[in-house]
């Protein structure tokens, strides 16, 4: 009988193990439009509802959230279209991720388990973690403060940091006098 124990102890401590450690982003080397065993219940459309979440002040459409056929779980999958070089994916599509997790938990009352950050060569399955939970949660807390403070970073103009920057064109009083 002691056997037993021992074995189902062992298994227990194994799959605590398992779940515990497993990496939090997977990637697949192809992309992958979809998810297994689910159908499509939200996609991004012309005239799709916005999705609110009041209490967290976050709103957002997902370009498509699947719904599990067997467990009934929500997986909200969003497409990027360009192609990546390395195995992760860029952190503001991750935090973008997780703002949908987030959302969907809200709206629909349920934690998504995972989702998938589609780009044009590779899928990547993102776990929803506490850990990214309460990073993108920091995040936000951090971004709203600036705003209600009114503050400005402190920029200094470089040619080679400003030539690929994503503000350039958009927000930044330096474009065009870095030299």
């Amino acid at each position: 009988m002691v056997p037993i124990i021992e074995i189902s102890l062992l298994l227990s401590f194994t799959l605590f193990l398992w779940l515990g450690f497993r990496p939090t982003i997977s990637v697949k080397d192809r992309r992958e439009i979809g998810v297994k065993r689910a159908s499509a219940i939200y996609k991004d459309e012309k005239g799709t509802k916005l999705l609110v979440a009041e209490r967290l002040a976050l709103q957002g459409k997902p370009d498509f959230i699947f719904e599990t056929w067997l467990l009934r779980r929500y997986i909200p999958l969003e497409i990027k279209s360009g192609k990546l070089t390395e195995d992760q994916p860029h952190l503001g599509d991750v935090y973008q991720l997780v703002a949908y997790f987030l959302i969907i938990e809200e709206v629909y009352g349920k934690r998504p388990p995972y989702g998938k950050l589609v780009y044009a060569n590779k899928t990547f399955t993102i776990r929803n973690t506490a850990r990214l939970r309460a990073n993108l949660k920091r995040t936000m807390k951090q971004m709203r403060e600036m705003l209600e403070e009114e503050y400005k970073p402190i920029a200094t103009p470089d040619f080679m940091k400003c030539k690929h920057c994503i503000c350039k064109d958009t927000v930044c009083e330096w474009q065009g006098r870095a030299k």
